[in-house]
């Protein structure tokens, strides 16, 4: 049974573009392996029945059978974000970064690379493990519905109300054991299937603390509570990255006399 989450097709005409820079990126790293997945994934729809090592522009990584951590490794899924933030690191203007809901991990293996210091939040994916649990608005512990193949799909089991395995903790809760300079500029990548607003409650003292803060995080077309939940938190400017991901930068208040 295919997991309820986005899938290619050759069908989707106006994707053709976006697969082939996909192939591209494969070609120009001698990924044949990523590459035949790639297009058996638009094809039929079935992921790799193999396990093997990949390098990308990102790092290098270990792709696990049945799933699409080859798409996640690829510079142009996300491209826009992924040359945002390579902006950002050539200007030297990454304190830290901050990655809720890191998936594979794939972009701190990328910042850390270039000397970024990097701290990532998974409850489901451990390819870089710092943190194993998710964030949210109090501490509790869920269950999470774990998608077969596209885990970053990944999400909370909001049907199952008697607890679970999977830790939630809040991020103002974490902090004083991150080492932060809340002093430099803080880029927090936020992609947590629906849990947006509720991490944000958890790390509203965070928020408030950190003068240079940019956050990155999806949004969908009429659906501003991210947007709203930010605005009520600090004095943002919202800029769109790419088709979902918009741009939060945290403005400093200016008092005139």
């Amino acid at each position: 049974m295919k997991d309820h989450a986005y899938y290619p097709s050759w069908r989707k005409l106006s994707k053709y573009g976006q697969y082939l820079s996909y192939f591209g990126e494969y070609i120009r790293y001698n990924d044949w392996n990523s590459l035949a997945a790639s297009v058996k994934l638009v094809l039929f729809n079935k992921p790799p029945g193999k396990t093997w090592q990949a390098t990308s522009a990102m790092g290098r990584f270990r792709i696990r059978k049945g799933t699409t951590d080859f798409q996640f490794i690829n510079y142009a899924y996300e491209r826009r974000v992924r040359n945002y933030l390579k902006e950002q690191v050539a200007a030297k203007a990454i304190g830290s970064f901050i990655d809720i809901g890191a998936c594979i991990g794939e972009y701190d293996v990328w910042l850390a690379a270039q000397g970024v210091p990097c701290i990532a939040f998974e409850p489901v994916n451990y390819k870089v493990k710092l943190y194993a649990l998710g964030l949210g608005s109090w501490r509790k512990k869920v269950n999470f519905v774990v998608m077969g193949t596209v885990t970053g799909s990944s999400h909370i089991d909001r049907d199952h109300k008697n607890g679970g395995n999977i830790p939630i903790e809040r991020l103002d809760d974490l902090v004083p054991q991150l080492e932060l300079n809340l002093r430099e500029r803080i880029i927090v990548k936020l992609d947590v299937e629906g849990m947006e607003t509720e991490v944000l409650e958890g790390a509203r003292n965070f928020i408030g603390d950190t003068p240079d803060l940019r956050i990155i995080f999806e949004r969908y077309e009429g659906d501003n509570t991210v947007n709203d939940k930010l605005s009520s938190m600090g004095n943002f400017e919202f800029t769109r990255i790419d088709q979902y991901n918009y741009l939060a930068t945290k403005k400093t208040t200016t008092w005139c006399s």
